[in-house]
């Protein structure tokens, strides 16, 4: 496994136990290094775990093109690739990832519900992930017809590297400036881009009046839901994709093919490539089904309801 950030919240939570998981049911050893956000750095990560005998590789990629070459060689050497959470353009490759389209349909169909008209701000992640593009393009597919009848403004729009929360906040500081603070939604594509937004809106007494997305499930965002901070967080329960991950990669230590591993469907990428894939449905969390998180164990109830005031949210109680 190629991890491209390790630091991230989900990855050694929710993910990585998973895909041990099921790789150790099937009776294969897992081994792992991190990339620490260096497309560099996962190049060479890959050509060793091919060195200490990998027969398959999980790459959550930093960089969906940087990374290419390294998936060409690997798979040319008979080692097969996973591509995981993250396209990586080649039609050799296993794409297995949530609907991140449908993510962004379901971030933006929340926000729209709560703000159908006025000015809204769109906090992309990473330029060199493909993720960022499929979730803004979920997106227009709820926006699109407001904001060409003049009823959606976008007063800003931009990429922020490594789906950094500072950056994000100051991306958002940087538009509420340039808009004397009057945004009234903003699209960010995951929770911990939110956190930084809402920070930002924070500082100008503004959380909780404007509705903000996001998504991954992560214990703060959640708990930003229940305290009315953050209008929804599209749940991708990532015990399952890890799961899928872990069990496809001991299907193709035995078949490399990877159109043979169970559930897989053609999927075709921007780059016009067709891929097998599997694609997960995610799960939009909003304060009306918080217990769905509770009751699923992927939350406590005391870090769900932190701070959240007595008979405001049905699953605090």
């Amino acid at each position: 496994m190629s991890w491209n950030n390790y630091q991230e919240e989900r990855w050694a939570k929710w993910d990585e136990p998973a895909i041990k998981a099921a790789i150790a049911a099937g009776g294969g050893k897992y081994v792992s290094n991190d990339a620490k956000s260096s497309a560099e750095t996962q190049a060479s990560n890959v050509d060793n775990l091919i060195s200490q005998g990998a027969k398959v590789l999980i790459i959550l990629a930093q960089d969906g093109t940087a990374i290419k070459p390294s998936v060409a060689k690997s798979i040319q050497n008979g080692v097969p690739v996973i591509a995981y959470d993250r396209l990586i353009e080649d039609p050799k490759a296993l794409y297995i990832t949530f609907d991140n389209v449908l993510v962004g349909k379901l971030e933006a169909q929340a926000v729209f519900a709560a703000k159908p008209k006025g000015n809204y701000a769109i906090i992309k992640g990473n330029k060199a992930d493909a993720n960022a593009d499929f979730l803004r393009s979920g997106m227009e597919q709820v926006i699109g017809t407001a904001v060409k009848a003049g009823d959606i403004k976008i007063v800003g729009e931009v990429y922020t590297d490594n789906w950094d929360p500072a950056k994000a906040q100051t991306n958002m500081e940087q538009i509420l400036t340039q808009n004397q603070n009057k945004v009234d939604a903003v699209l960010s594509e995951n929770d911990g881009m939110a956190g930084g937004v809402i920070a930002a809106l924070t500082a100008q007494g503004l959380a909780g009046k404007v509705p903000v997305s996001g998504q991954d499930g992560d214990k703060a965002a959640l708990n930003r839901v229940a305290l009315g901070t953050q209008t929804v967080d599209v749940w991708k329960d990532a015990r399952l994709l890890g799961k899928t991950a872990g069990e496809a990669a001991m299907q193709l230590c035995k078949n490399s093919d990877p159109s043979k591993v169970t559930g897989t469907a053609k999927f075709t990428t921007p780059g016009n490539n067709s891929l097998s894939s599997i694609l997960l449905t995610p799960n939009p969390i909003t304060t009306a089904n918080l217990n769905d998180v509770l009751t699923a164990g992927w939350i406590t109830k005391a870090d769900l309801c932190q701070g959240v005031a007595a008979g405001k949210v049905t699953a605090c109680g």
